[in-house]
């Protein structure tokens, strides 16, 4: 399956890795739109250090450290309620959690959102990670990248152990005629 820049990040790990499309896949591309407006940023980008690149992994690296209110949009200079916005983004990793069923549905993230629903921290777990999701390794010592998608013709930054192949079906539906 071939994934363009442009989606790279929002598709649900099931989707993007096998193809298979479940009822939480949506749940999982709305917790990435989630941190991405609370964080007033792109869920990828390359200019800023290794580490900041994928924002999915950014937010889970400051959850684990306690740290997330350091992600908040820095546009907001300050004007916004702390716990409100660290909520939002345990709501993003919930939605963005690696196994479908273990997400929340949508209406269980609406009323998170209202306050209607609390928000369970011993819930969340690692979220379905870009870096897994695309083949992308980090070396623990440097700031080596190495991506699947930055193969080249004749110049192959992945060993063959590390490719793999796919394939898909499509099904046609259309209505019957009677």
């Amino acid at each position: 399956m071939f994934l363009s820049g442009s989606c790279r990040g929002y598709l649900a790990p099931e989707y993007a890795i096998r193809g298979q499309l479940t009822r939480k896949a949506d749940i999982y591309s709305f917790g990435v739109l989630l941190l991405e407006i609370v964080s007033g940023r792109c869920n990828n980008n390359t200019r800023l250090p290794i580490e900041e690149q994928y924002l999915l992994e950014w937010v889970w690296e400051l959850y684990e450290r306690g740290e997330l209110p350091e992600l908040v949009d820095k546009t907001l200079e300050g004007d916004y309620d702390v716990d409100e916005a660290c909520k939002f983004f345990k709501i993003g990793l919930l939605c963005t959690q690696d196994m479908a069923k273990i997400r929340p549905s949508m209406s269980e993230v609406v009323k998170m959102l209202t306050g209607e629903m609390h928000v369970d921290g011993a819930k969340i777990s690692k979220p379905g990670l870009i870096s897994e999701l695309m083949g992308l390794k980090r070396k623990k010592d440097s700031s080596d990248l190495i991506s699947g998608d930055s193969k080249k013709m004749g110049d192959s930054s992945l060993g063959s152990r590390d490719a793999t192949c796919a394939t898909m079906t499509f099904t046609s539906i259309s209505a019957r005629s009677d």
